[in-house]
């Protein structure tokens, strides 16, 4: 997508219509001195209560709440700035964002249900944008810190084009803070703290051996400029069939995966998205245009265990996974069991339940074992009983494909079974598919039907 300059936050009817992710309609009202949009004078009792008891001491700590709660959120007058920020931009690597509103001077990201509220300066929950120059920029664009090449199985995607490619990339920033992150340090980092602008710019040659490029890749990787026609053409050069955004939450640098993934489609590359699910509806819709797959971290059934475990809530990733659905997206569910937050039988049956009832009985739920990292590195690993008791859970709820994954010597951890037949159609050896016996979309024993996406 070309990013259009001068116009993007030009009330003019033609430029909204150019860009209509960005919008200049008025939706705040002033507070103290602070722009605080209407859905949080709504939530804080702003309107209602001042009304009731006249402007005094309960409607000041009532509009105090509010801005603590949006200031606690973002990085006040963190933004790059002088030599840093001039030459971020000229390397491309700063890009005005999509979705977004304009309030006087403060501008709102509207990408996820953070919807950071940025003051001239500041930078976002997430780490990538930052309020500059009267527009809303993204940090990361073109400037991976991450890349790799993985079997689409590491995503985990079981029942996704099985035994092949995924050209995998992330850059830095998150839009959670989850205690256990086993990428923290991507997903806790500035994009300033992964990358260098500083020297000549470099990209790849991509007329090198493959081999040679994945050692530039190594060895220039703080420097290295990717931006997405150079994205597809490297999936394409190592074969792969897909593109992962992955590691961190590729949510946070949205426009770089909607450029690339907008570009591979018009080249016959699938798209992936490998997320916590924390998004908008109309930032997920747009997305949805040009996405293949996507695997979704339901990290727990618990609105109390998603704020403290993760610093989020809950009801947005069961609105993404029912969006994906009616946006025809195939997807898979991953929750991990992490011991003492989400190994409680009772919330898995309730989450079981509601994915039968809202989903739907087809889409696969992998319950994944937890290892210590982060900030829970005291915990122990979860039992493999426990997780062989959260698969039985989810069977007997009516779930048909269910798996357990980062666990060795658990029977059929990993194995596809036709919910006809029985039999196994898929073995799996970690990432290895060592066995295929789906024809078709079909079993290969009895014929039934089995969900996924099996050919391009």
């Amino acid at each position: 997508m070309d990013q259009k300059e001068s116009d993007r936050l030009t009330p003019a009817r033609g430029a909204l219509r150019k860009n209509p992710g960005v919008s200049t309609r008025p939706k705040a009202v002033s507070l103290l001195n602070k722009e605080v949009n209407r859905r949080q004078a709504i939530k804080y009792g702003v309107a209602g209560v001042a009304g009731l008891v006249g402007v005094g001491y309960l409607t000041y700590h009532v509009v105090k709440s509010a801005r603590l709660e949006a200031e606690a959120s973002v990085f006040k007058k963190d933004a790059p700035r002088g030599e840093l920020w001039q030459l971020w931009k000229k390397r491309g690597w700063a890009k005005e964002a999509y979705h977004y509103l304009k309030l006087g001077q403060n501008m709102q990201c509207e990408v996820c249900p953070n919807g950071c509220i940025l003051e001239p300066g500041d930078r976002s929950h997430c780490r990538n944008k930052v309020n500059k120059e009267g527009k809303l920029y993204t940090l990361a664009y073109g400037n991976p810190c991450a890349v790799h090449v993985d079997p689409i199985e590491k995503k985990p995607l079981f029942h996704f084009l099985p035994g092949t490619g995924a050209f995998s990339i992330a850059t830095s920033g998150c839009s959670f803070r989850c205690l256990n992150c086993q990428n923290w340090e991507i997903s806790q980092s500035k994009p300033e703290e992964t990358k260098d602008p500083h020297g000549r710019e470099v990209k790849l040659d991509l007329q090198q051996t493959p081999y040679a490029i994945l050692r530039d890749m190594a060895r220039l990787g703080r420097v290295l400029s990717m931006f997405p026609e150079d994205v597809v053409k490297l999936a394409e050069k190592f074969r792969c069939r897909s593109i992962a955004y992955t590691y961190s939450e590729p949510t946070s640098f949205y426009e770089y995966m909607l450029d690339s993934s907008k570009l591979a489609r018009s080249r016959n590359v699938k798209n992936v998205w490998v997320t916590n699910g924390y998004i908008r509806e109309e930032a997920l819709l747009e997305l949805c245009k040009c996405l293949d797959a996507a695997n979704v971290d339901l990290k727990s059934f618990s609105e109390e265990i998603y704020r403290k475990l993760n610093s989020g809530k809950l009801q947005p990733i069961l609105d993404t996974l029912k969006t994906l659905k009616e946006q025809g997206v195939w997807f898979e569910v991953t929750n991990l069991v992490v011991p003492t937050y989400t190994d409680k039988l009772d919330m898995m049956r309730r989450m079981c339940d509601w994915l039968l009832h809202n989903i739907g009985p087809d889409y696969p739920l992998h319950f994944s074992r937890f290892h210590p990292q982060y900030k829970l590195d005291h915990l122990s690993p979860t039992p493999a009983e426990v997780l062989e008791r959260a698969r039985s859970i989810a069977q007997k709820a009516g779930l048909k494909h269910v798996y357990i994954g980062n666990v060795r010597g658990v029977t059929g951890a990993e194995t596809t079974f036709c919910p006809n037949c029985k039999k196994a159609v898929i073995e799996r050896n970690i990432y290895l598919v060592e066995t295929m016996n789906i024809q078709g979309g079909r079993c290969k024993f009895c014929q039934a039907k089995i969900a996924g996406v099996w050919s391009s």
